[in-house]
């Protein structure tokens, strides 16, 4: 994956998971590094109400070779705060058409 400092990160695809969002279906890759499995993901709030570049997930392995995604968990990469941490883009695939308004929002850096 590209990253935000022109950096390349290695990340597998590992799976995809398929959800229901505000009434419509979902479709996100799951992707394996080395220190887990990790979901990068852009919705419809981008730049309104969520990081422009997106947000972060580590999903819960369960048994069964399924996962555990709460969106109310979701946070906002490390460059969102400081331009210095290279943090991985988002994918073109994991970019949803839906509002997750779930997790960390954008930060008011005024007050």
């Amino acid at each position: 994956m590209q990253t935000s400092t022109g950096d390349v990160q290695v990340y597998f695809r590992h799976s995809q998971i398929k959800f229901m969002a505000d009434g419509q279906e979902a479709e996100l890759t799951v992707y394996e590094g080395p220190n887990g499995f990790f979901l990068p993901f852009v919705d419809s709030l981008a730049g309104k109400e969520t990081y422009p570049a997106g947000r972060y997930l580590e999903p819960e392995v369960l048994p069964g070779g399924r996962f555990m995604v709460d969106f109310n968990v979701a946070y906002n990469p490390y460059c969102a705060y400081n331009d210095h941490w290279s943090c991985p883009l988002t994918p073109f695939e994991n970019r949803l058409k839906v509002a997750i308004r779930a997790g960390e929002k954008l930060f008011d850096t005024e007050h």
